[in-house]
């Protein structure tokens, strides 16, 4: 059985209502471990050699993140800037070399707002690039990225339409990295 490794990247994932329903759907999957960056490392300070073999004894990475500003929450980029150059130049280099790598991530726009007509002027996986780059810097197999658009709601229909809408992301998640 894969042993799957979630990083979640959220800041503040008890307020949050989409990536906290992926996580408690996948940490209910045996062979799925999830590491909390805010919960480990509130104060920032990322304990690479920890973190580098959790990686290390994993098939398969998952980072679980909400698209902030064109990019990744400030823990997790303090995580990747963590980990990488040791996997990538240094004594880890090529630990993670045919391992699976998945981005699966939130906004709060919509999808029709990730195209070249629409508010970001980007397609989203464009906007994704750099990570999806760092996947293959690491000589991992780097999977599409798995997203979800309009993690926001403005009323209890909206709230309900997000909780199921983010089980579903999960569901395809958990089918994916089982494949």
């Amino acid at each position: 059985m894969k042993k799957i490794k979630i990083i979640s990247g959220h800041p503040n994932i008890v307020d949050s209502i989409a990536n906290r329903t992926i996580l408690n759907v996948l940490e209910k999957e045996n062979n799925f471990t999830i590491s909390n960056l805010m919960n480990n490392y509130s104060d920032y300070k990322v304990d690479s050699d920890k973190e580098i073999k959790n990686l290390l004894d994993s098939d398969v990475i998952v980072l679980q993140f909400p698209f902030h500003w064109y990019g990744v929450p400030a823990i997790l980029k303090m995580w990747i800037d963590s980990i990488t150059t040791s996997l990538v130049y240094g004594p880890n280099k090529g630990g993670l070399k045919g391992k699976t790598f998945i981005l699966s991530t939130t906004t709060g726009g919509p999808e029709d707002s990730y195209q070249e007509n629409g508010y970001n002027k980007f397609k989203m996986k464009e906007l994704l690039l750099p990570l999806l780059k760092l996947g293959d810097s690491l000589e991992m197999i780097v999977l599409e990225p798995v997203v979800l658009h309009s993690a926001m709601f403005k009323d209890e229909t909206g709230k309900l339409n997000l909780e199921n809408n983010a089980k579903q992301h999960a569901l395809k998640l958990i089918e994916i990295v089982n494949r």
